[in-house]
């Protein structure tokens, strides 16, 4: 609903914008109103103070289709509020800003145009009177009417995990071997383990837990798992996998477990599954997934149209909706910033979220919550929509039962490489309980089928052209490995809080992997009229090498499931070190630019570079900068030698404008020295606009010499 002051302010007024309340002070928080109204609980909930905000309201272009939507965005108007605060450039890529809170925006939505549910369960357990209903509904809309989803559905294979938790005998629940016959559907379970003790598989307690007549207590499960149980029993599914019982866990040296060899399976885990059961809200296994309401409280959850009868051209009924509003209700939970879930999320086929409101769905059709149960309205539906592109077109990427290899058709038939450089980024953004341990098995389920893909597409933009399959390791690839070596941290911290030592010893420097934090790709696709290039030793592309699976043991039980330990085992670098033919420049941080002061370039010039630290420097931290590649641009910024405008030009008729000046554009790294001609990555750059005299001061073929990037 909306407060009698913010229609009166906002829609009475007939003005296009104008200022809301003067202050969200403790007095105006106390007015029961403002804890009901979609625009002020919204706005105080944004507030980290005494704020003002400016209103603007609009309809949508009529080209949009959207002729009965309008947007209401919400700025603050205040200079003095303390930062920093995160903000997007024009790449989307964040930084922070001392006095900038970004905008609250809200949809208004005619009432014709969205149907949302009328009453709510007071529970979201499993049961008739519960969310069952709406559960059953969804999954029977999702196998009945979804083209997308039926698709996949007649690609799905019989493989099953190498364990499940057999749950139909409502006395004994106990963990099974499957083995290759069995045709059986199964769930699986996203949740938190958090600090708490639990039920766990090791090999003390193996023979007790897979034995039918002893099996698993019911009080020996968390409320999660529980619950989960609770969930697979109601929807008729007999088998349920659960990474703690269904791998065998460390337990000590002599009793390591099968992760090594499990953890490599776990796209296949959860791309085979009939269902995710996703623990969104509970923070541990005792928070479970079921939630128990009052009616006033369920009554809060649901969409009813505000009417404005005083608005002039805004007369009418219509339901607010926030921009967040899928951020808000599922993405912000603590189950979902947690590293190990992002593969979850984008590889299984159907996920039914219980989070902290209500139980929402996901699927490669249709994202819908209890409240909103036919589906997102197109305009909220931006960050869910971009998910089910993705999860159909990771689902497609499947190997046939007759061995033809990997099947890439449908709908979502785009760039691996936008969605590998997404998916990082996503990924970064999340915690690990052991970065140590898990920074790069915990992607490496998306990473090996992204890597399938991209061999099957080939890969003819690489700068060799050569036919050497497309390899995976540390979080790059192997083709036009010089590219992506200019990855940046967003927000880069003290060295010890984003490359503590442990992390050090097992990734290189060069690599993503071997820091914390939110992390952007570089594309590697090559742009036109490439100048320079660092090269190997060798004079040839700079290349990492992996070791051959040969030291992967081969699994009987596996092979006969159709599984190859050796192709889903995650490469390993023969290597840390690269070999690079290069010329590092020496220069020194100046802490109040944040740029790499060098004695060689002029400060007017080092204002065209734009630098990405790593780590925190100090004042006065010895560096040097190695350019990875450059270009040529004209005096208007426009790539020289471009192929593809010589072939427009030429189609047209058009003469080739011969640029004035040329003038050069790149990227490289920050490094240090380490040992003689061995440096370690602390940063990138990119430069544009340097003359030939500049460039020639960053790289100087004939001064270039043999070093490693450790």
């Amino acid at each position: 609903m909306l407060c009698k002051f913010c229609q009166h302010t906002i829609f009475c007024s007939e003005r296009h914008w104008g200022l809301h309340r003067e202050s969200l002070d403790p007095n105006v928080a106390k007015d029961p109103e403002l804890k009901t109204c979609t625009f002020c609980s919204h706005l105080w909930n944004h507030a980290d103070s005494v704020s003002r905000y400016r209103w603007t309201i609009r309809r949508l272009p009529a080209t949009r289709e959207d002729e009965k939507c309008m947007t209401i965005t919400f700025r603050p108007v205040d200079d003095d509020i303390p930062g920093p605060y995160e903000v997007s450039n024009e790449d989307g890529v964040k930084h922070t800003a001392g006095h900038f809170r970004p905008p609250v925006v809200f949809y208004l939505l005619k009432k014709d145009t969205i149907t949302p549910a009328h009453t709510l369960p007071t529970t979201t357990a499993v049961t008739s009177s519960g969310s069952l209903p709406q559960i059953q509904s969804w999954i029977h809309q999702c196998s009945t009417s979804h083209k997308q989803c039926q698709a996949l559905q007649l690609l799905s294979s019989s493989w099953l995990p190498t364990r499940l938790i057999d749950v139909s005998d409502l006395s004994r629940i106990h963990i099974i071997t499957t083995h290759p016959s069995m045709k059986e559907r199964y769930t699986t379970l996203s949740h938190c383990w958090g600090k708490i003790k639990i039920i766990r598989l090791i090999q003390s307690n193996y023979s007790e837990l897979t034995d039918p007549s002893v099996g698993v207590r019911w009080d020996q499960l968390t409320k999660t798992f529980q619950d989960a149980i609770t969930v697979t029993r109601a929807l008729g599914i007999k088998y349920i996998w659960i990474d703690s019982l269904c791998i065998v866990q460390w337990s000590g040296e002599k009793a390591q477990g099968d992760f090594k060899t499990e953890g490599q399976l776990m796209h296949l885990v959860y791309r085979n599954s009939f269902l995710n059961i996703a623990a969104a809200h509970a923070e541990d296994g005792t928070q479970g997934l079921f939630k128990f309401f009052d009616k006033d409280t369920r009554d809060g959850a649901l969409h009813k149209p505000v009417k404005i009868e005083e608005g002039g051209e805004v007369n009418g009924e219509w339901y607010v909706l926030p921009r967040d509003y899928w951020w808000r209700e599922l993405l912000d939970k603590i189950l979902y910033t947690r590293g190990w879930v992002f593969q979850e999320r984008m590889l299984t086929p159907r996920i039914v979220h219980f989070s902290t409101d209500q139980v929402l769905w996901d699927c490669a059709t249709l994202s819908a919550t209890e409240s909103l149960p036919h589906g997102l309205p197109l305009q909220i539906d931006t960050i869910s929509a971009t998910e089910r592109h993705w999860r159909e077109r990771l689902l497609l990427m499947r190997s046939s039962s007759s061995g033809e290899g990997v099947v890439r058709a449908g709908t979502a038939d785009d760039s691996l490489e936008s969605f590998w450089i997404d998916s990082v980024r996503n990924y970064t953004r999340c915690n690990l309980t052991s970065y140590v341990v898990d920074r790069l098995q915990a992607i490496w389920g998306v990473a090996k089928v992204v890597r399938d893909g991209l061999r099957e597409e080939g890969g003819g933009w690489d700068d060799d052209d050569d036919d050497e399959e497309e390899q995976y390791a540390s979080g790059l690839w192997s083709k036009n490995l010089y590219l992506q070596l200019a990855w940046r941290v967003v927000s880069p911290r003290s060295r010890d809080e984003t490359r503590f030592p442990d992390l050090q010893k097992i990734h290189p420097s060069w690599s993503w992997a071997s820091t914390i934090g939110e992390i952007v790709l570089k594309s590697r696709i090559p742009v036109a009229g490439i100048l320079y290039r660092i090269k190997n030793h060798k004079g040839g592309s700079v290349r990492f090498e992996v070791k051959p699976p040969d030291n992967v043991e081969d699994s009987p039980q596996l092979a006969a499931r159709g599984v190859e330990p050796k192709k889903d085992h995650q490469p390993e670098l023969v290597s840390n070190k690269l070999a690079v033919k290069g010329m590092p420049v020496k220069g020194s941080w100046d802490k109040k630019t944040q740029a790499v002061r060098l004695s060689a370039l002029e400060s007017t010039v080092l204002k065209r570079f734009d630098f990405f630290p790593d780590v925190l420097m100090e004042e006065g931290n010895e560096l040097c900068l190695l350019v990875l590649s450059a270009h040529e641009t004209d005096e208007y910024g426009q790539l020289v030698g471009s192929s593809m405008q010589d072939d427009y030009d030429s189609e047209f008729g058009v003469a080739r404008r011969k640029p004035k000046v040329v003038y050069n554009s790149g990227s490289g790294l920050i490094v240090e020295g380490s040992g003689v001609d061995e440096y370690k990555r602390v940063g990138s750059f990119s430069f544009r606009g340097l003359g030939k005299e500049d460039m020639r001061t960053l790289v100087d073929e004939k001064r270039e010499r043999n070093i490693w990037l450790a």
